[in-house]
C-alpha cells in the first residue's frame, strides 16, 4: 500500500485498497501499521480516511535510522553479555569437572529404585 500511496500522492482508503489489491478488511490495519512505522500520515481522520505516503527519501532515511538504532542496541547487548561471560568463564573452568547434581534422567532412575533422586540410596 505504501507504493500505491507514493504513486497516487494521497488517497482515500477505498481507492488505495483497490489499487493495491489489499482486501478492504485488512486496509485499516495495514495503513495504521504503516502510520505507526512513520511511512504514511493520516491527513483526514473522519471517514473516509485519507492517507499520504512520505516520500521515498524520507522513508529510506527512517528505515536506515531504525536499523542503525537496532544495531546500536544489539552492540550494547553484546558488550553486556561479554562482561557477563568474563565473570562466568573462570567459574565454569574451575567447576567444570565437578558434578554438583545428577542429571534429571538419573534422578528419575534412582527414584524408581527408592532413592532420593540424587544418587544417594
Amino acid at each position: 500500500m505504501y507504493f500505491t500511496l507514493l504513486a497516487t500522492g494521497e488517497a482515500k482508503v477505498g481507492i488505495a485498497t483497490s489499487k493495491a489489491s489489499v482486501p478492504q478488511s485488512k486496509a485499516y490495519d495495514v495503513l495504521e501499521s504503516l502510520r505507526d512505522k512513520g511511512f504514511v500520515e493520516l491527513i483526514r481522520a473522519e471517514k473516509p480516511k485519507m492517507y499520504r505516503a512520505l516520500d521515498l527519501e524520507q522513508a529510506t532515511g527512517l528505515v536506515t535510522r531504525n536499523k542503525q538504532r537496532q544495531i546500536r542496541e544489539l552492540e550494547h547487548k553484546e558488550r553486556k553479555l561479554s562482561q557477563i561471560l568474563e565473570v562466568i568463564e573462570p567459574l565454569h573452568r574451575k567447576y567444570e569437572g565437578l558434578r554438583l547434581f545428577s542429571p534429571s534422567y538419573q534422578r528419575t532412575r534412582f527414584q524408581e529404585k527408592g532413592g532420593d533422586g540424587y544418587g544417594e540410596d
